[in-house]
């Protein structure tokens, strides 16, 4: 009988879990659209963002096209094996892919997962978090932000808050 309990404990927990991160996902689809702001770094002088945000693949994929300071960037949402990821590719020519953690009343925090990325710390530098907030003041504003990081103890942050152009 414990051994049910048990099971059905973890059908309930992983559909909630599956149920979680496609809400998210949908949540995330609210971007789509152009966006505009400026991005704030901790290492260097404040530069121009422009976010594009497309759902594509029939509603499976969220796209983000960026322009940040004139380097071009693209970042996919999608849900696999119903855990929402995120697939970034970089400028510094590299893949991170990240994993939500959180979701915190629309805050969400993906942390990269090094060995799905085949990146490392005490070699590569990349961005190792990923966080947005989509509930600010409406829907046409919300907070991006990420941290990257490095060999030799490199590392910055950066953060804007965009509003919605289109």
């Amino acid at each position: 009988m414990k051994k049910i309990y048990f099971l059905l404990t973890c059908l309930i927990a992983s559909n909630i879990y599956a149920q979680n991160h496609t809400e998210t996902f949908e949540q995330l689809t609210g971007l789509e659209g152009k966006w505009t702001g400026t991005i704030n770094y901790t290492n260097k002088a404040a530069e121009t963002l422009d976010l594009k945000y497309t759902v594509t693949a029939m509603g499976t994929a969220l796209v983000e096209e960026s322009n940040e300071g004139g380097v071009g960037m693209m970042t996919v949402f999608n849900l696999q094996n119903q855990k929402l990821l995120l697939t970034h590719y970089c400028a510094a020519q590299n893949r991170p892919v990240a994993e939500i953690t959180e979701n915190k009343n629309g805050e969400l925090l993906f942390k990269t997962n090094h060995s799905k990325s085949d990146l490392n710390l005490a070699e590569d530098f990349f961005v190792t978090s990923f966080k947005f907030d989509l509930l600010l003041n409406d829907k046409n504003t919300f907070k991006y932000e990420y941290t990257a990081e490095g060999a030799d103890g490199e590392s910055y942050s950066a953060n804007a808050v965009l509003k919605r152009v289109m």
